[in-house]
């Protein structure tokens, strides 16, 4: 592991990589100072960002967001969280799908919403495929379609989604794109609730 000594002369010949693990130090390093020096932070990310680094980008966003070392500027988050997805960064991916269902900082528009959650499909975020497999369950920008629902759940829960694991118990209760069968809600619900899903475990407890 390269020492901050180091960093720092690699980041003063502008070294993007430098400059992002530079912030990530400083905002969450065990040497950390107290408070965080957020200005510090994101002027580093503020370096790479601009070099191309993409988790600089997407962690540029989020310090855009909070208003975190930067004003608080969701218009300004959006347009590094679209850079970062460009880069393959499937969280800033996602957060546009989220930005674009709340009409947070952007107009709200289904379209988009689903544009940026099939890009961070294909990056491979569970989050992503949970909250597809939901706008197919409910019809979300698209037409209910319960199968489509279950095998995006089925993927989200292959990465650990502890939320579509109870969306499948629900969908094997309530017979949704499945065969009613309540050994596998149970199976499922078992799932969630070994991860601590609340709602999972009152089901259990019914």
């Amino acid at each position: 592991m390269e020492t901050t000594a180091a960093l720092e002369r690699m980041a003063e010949r502008g070294d993007a990589r430098a400059h992002f693990n530079l912030g990530y130090r400083l905002a969450y390093g065990r040497s950390r100072p107290r408070p965080t020096d957020w200005p510090a932070v994101a002027a580093h990310w503020q370096a790479a960002a601009t070099a191309g680094h993409a988790r600089a980008q997407f962690h540029l966003g989020v310090c855009c967001q909070y208003g975190e070392g930067v004003p608080q500027d969701m218009a300004e988050a959006i347009r590094w969280w679209e850079k970062a997805a460009a880069g393959g960064h499937e969280v800033a991916a996602y957060n546009l799908a989220f930005s674009y269902h709340e009409g947070d900082g952007v107009e709200q528009n289904d379209g988009m919403m689903l544009h940026w959650l099939a890009e961070a499909v294909k990056m491979g975020d569970p989050d992503a495929q949970r909250d597809l497999g939901v706008c197919y369950h409910e019809g979300r920008g698209v037409t209910v379609d319960d199968a489509k629902a279950i095998y995006w759940y089925k993927k989200a829960t292959a990465g650990g989604d502890t939320k579509a694991m109870y969306n499948l118990g629900l969908c094997y209760a309530a017979g949704d794109g499945v065969a009613t069968s309540p050994r596998w809600a149970q199976f499922w619900f078992g799932k969630a609730a070994a991860k601590g899903h609340r709602k999972a475990q009152a089901k259990l407890n019914h």
